[in-house]
């Protein structure tokens, strides 16, 4: 059954269950006539039942109001996401008040104890509901620094998604990379608690911008013409992410904090290199969509090979054993000739003091 379906669903069990809690209350305060065989006394849980009603109708309230507030806001934001995300601040609004209310009428209202019966139960809360209460936190950190928001691709606990959607106790988010190479989805949903914002590193790829650094590496031979291969991946680059690169580039300029960071923001594709063990690498920079990261980079790569094939001063690199067959060559001394004479001409002190002897 589809979500939103389920979620109708849902809402009609909520509205009857309201209208029958809400009418075996007001019938056992005789408000309303009963048709029972039997007296209904329920004023002693009437707190209870007031409980209930408040969530139910919370619940059924935004259920009711959120389709019409995305559907009216999505055209004043920049996406659905957005409009989303604002109503889900809301929804938590809405939380945060029937909880009080709750919290008021568990209290016993105006004949109630007042602060000394919500002293109690907030300590009673606090201790047996610590690990939510970081979520709390954690989510009260997330909204007030926007760490990210719906729609936003992130990175969080070794986990990476989009943004899916963001409780009190935890953020949802599609998973890719996973088992899967590059950035496809693998189809699976995530759900991340709150607190590890307060623990864990977070990686936000689009906080302000839908658009990411990303570069190709290519490794020729130290043999290969390195200024014909530095110009292969350059034109390659150009010819795929170049046109783009200059439309955004005062967007992506303006994104940066501070002027010496956009002062060394580049508007073109370009080419670094670096020395290897084995190899010369070249790095092809560029900034492209993070959504299509992983298309842009297979279009450059293919791009570079179909230039690099057709040009034979320029080899890939790449690890490989050479086997050199063996040829066996007779023994050559490598020792100086000295004459036997040479030898025999050092003195030896032995004989002569046996000569002087004689």
């Amino acid at each position: 059954m589809p979500a939103r379906k389920k979620k109708r669903w849902l809402t009609v069990v909520l509205i009857f269950t309201m209208a029958a809690t809400l009418y075996l209350l007001l019938m056992s305060y005789s408000i309303v006539p009963s048709y029972l065989p039997f007296d209904l006394a329920l004023g002693e849980y009437a707190p209870l039942f007031i409980a209930i009603l408040i969530i139910i109708v919370t619940k059924v309230w935004l259920d009711l109001v959120e389709p019409l507030f995305v559907r009216a806001f999505s055209h004043k934001t920049k996406s659905e996401a957005d409009a989303a995300a604002i109503f889900q601040i809301l929804s938590y609004i809405a939380w945060f008040v029937a909880l009080g209310a709750i919290v008021w009428v568990v209290a016993g209202g105006p004949q109630g104890t007042g602060l000394l019966s919500l002293g109690l139960i907030s300590a009673a809360a606090i201790y047996v509901l610590q690990k939510p209460l970081l979520n709390i936190v954690g989510w009260a950190v997330l909204v007030y620094r926007g760490i990210y928001k719906l729609g936003d691709r992130i990175k969080m606990n070794d986990v990476r998604g989009y943004v899916t959607n963001i409780s009190i106790m935890n953020t949802t988010v599609r998973e890719f990379r996973g088992w899967m190479s590059g950035d496809t989805f693998t189809g699976r949903h995530v759900s991340i608690p709150n607190s590890l914002i307060l623990e864990e590193n977070v990686f936000n790829y689009t906080k302000h911008t839908k658009l990411i650094w990303d570069e190709v590496e290519v490794k020729v031979t130290y043999e290969s013409d390195i200024a014909a291969a530095q110009q292969h991946v350059l034109g390659a680059t150009e010819e795929v992410a170049g046109n783009f690169m200059r439309k955004y580039s005062t967007y992506v300029r303006d994104k940066y904090e501070f002027s010496d960071m956009k002062e060394m923001m580049t508007e073109e594709p370009r080419v670094l290199l670096t020395l290897g063990d084995f190899s010369v690498r070249l790095y092809a920079v560029y900034f492209c969509p993070a959504h299509r990261r992983r298309e842009v980079r297979s279009r450059i790569t293919s791009t570079i090979l179909e230039r690099i094939f057709e040009d034979d001063r320029v080899q890939i690199a790449y690890p490989h054993v050479e086997i050199v067959p063996y040829q066996h060559r007779p023994f050559e001394s490598r020792t100086v000739d000295l004459p036997i004479d040479d030898f025999s001409a050092i003195p030896s002190k032995s004989k002569g003091k046996a000569r002087g002897k004689g």
